[in-house]
């Protein structure tokens, strides 16, 4: 009976220690919402003017949608399918933004993209 307790209880720590993990993991937002939230930094930040905003905004979303393509079939070889995305839109952004702008932008881009380097990161995206 003791023995049984025991097990008993080391499945449930074991269960809750898991569950515990699980709960701090982020979750996979959609292509919109990161645009969304990419585009609201943007304007707050960057003080993006209405042209700005309406040039940068099919952009965002295009490239969000990318990404998720790019990242779908294999976890192992995405960085090479996104790095050229990456670039792309980079070089979209300068074109559209001014000096000042696009440093601002480039520099939360790095810090970001670092991130998603990390070692702990499991492939969820961070919102903006």
């Amino acid at each position: 009976m003791h023995i049984r307790l025991n097990s008993i209880i080391i499945v449930f720590v074991c269960f809750y220690l898991f569950a515990a993990d699980r709960s701090f993991a982020q979750p996979v937002w959609s292509p919109a919402v990161r645009s969304e939230r990419e585009m609201q930094w943007m304007k707050d930040s960057l003080h993006l003017t209405k042209l700005q905003v309406e040039k940068i905004t099919p952009i965002s979303l295009d490239y969000q949608r990318n990404m998720d393509k790019a990242a779908q079939p294999d976890y192992a070889t995405r960085g090479k399918r996104q790095h050229p995305l990456m670039r792309q839109k980079d070089a979209e952004m300068k074109a559209i933004l001014t000096k000042k702008q696009f440093d601002k932008y480039y520099r939360r881009e790095l810090l970001i993209r670092q991130s998603e380097n990390d070692k702990h990161y499991e492939g969820d995206r961070q919102p903006y």
